[in-house]
C-alpha cells in the first residue's frame, strides 16, 4: 500500500481543515440519508458519515489498496452501514435515485470526463438530492496539487450549473479548500 498517499490524505492539518463530520452536517447531511462518497480514499468522510446516518454509506474507490484499507478499517471499527464498492470507470455502480447526497472530496480535478460524471451523479441522486464538491483553492496554498491541476470555484459552479445542478451553498474550509453544495 502506498503509505505516502495515506499520509497525504490523513495529514492532521488537512483533516482539521476539512473537518469531515461538521462539514457533512453543514452541507445538510443527517440521519436516515444515504450518502455516496466518490473517490473515498482512506474514508476520512465515509466513516464520519456512518456516525451521522444509520442508512447505507457507499464508499466508491478505484484503488485496490485503498479498498483493502477501507475494509480493514471497517472491521476494526465494527462499522455496519458502510458499503465499499470498486469503481472501474466513471459509471457509478449504484441504482438510479438511490442517494440523498453524493460527495467528491478533491476528486473532480482528477476526473477526465466531468460532464459524464455529473450526469452519473444526477442519475443516482434522488429528487432534491445534494452534491458536495470540495476542491483545492486555485492559488498557491500550503498543500495540494500544482496550481495548473486545480479547478476554480467558478469553473466547478459553471460546469455543475450548466449540467442542471443548482448552487445552494458555498464555503471556504481554511487555507487550502473550498466547498460548493449543489441540489439536483
Amino acid at each position: 500500500m502506498n503509505d505516502n498517499r495515506i499520509n497525504k490524505f490523513e495529514n492532521p492539518i488537512r483533516i482539521a481543515e476539512l473537518n469531515p463530520k461538521n462539514t457533512l452536517i453543514k452541507a445538510g447531511f443527517k440521519d436516515n440519508m444515504v450518502l455516496c462518497d466518490i473517490g473515498a480514499g482512506t474514508g476520512i468522510f465515509s466513516f464520519p458519515a456512518t456516525q451521522i446516518s444509520s442508512s447505507n454509506i457507499y464508499a466508491l474507490e478505484i484503488s485496490d489498496s485503498m479498498i483493502e484499507l477501507l475494509k480493514n478499517r471497517m472491521t476494526e471499527r465494527n462499522t455496519k452501514n458502510l458499503k465499499i464498492k470498486k469503481v472501474d470507470s466513471a459509471a457509478l455502480p449504484l441504482d438510479n435515485n438511490s442517494c440523498d447526497m453524493t460527495i467528491m472530496v478533491t476528486v473532480l480535478h482528477e476526473v477526465e470526463d466531468k460532464e459524464f460524471m455529473l450526469n452519473e451523479i444526477k442519475r443516482v441522486l434522488k429528487e432534491k438530492g445534494k452534491l458536495m464538491i470540495i476542491e483545492f483553492h486555485k492559488r498557491k496554498t500550503p498543500m495540494g496539487p500544482p496550481i495548473d491541476h486545480r479547478i476554480s470555484e467558478e469553473f466547478v459552479e459553471e460546469i455543475c450549473n450548466s449540467n442542471g445542478l443548482k448552487t445552494i451553498d458555498k464555503f471556504s474550509l481554511g487555507d487550502n479548500f473550498y466547498s460548493i453544495v449543489f441540489e439536483c
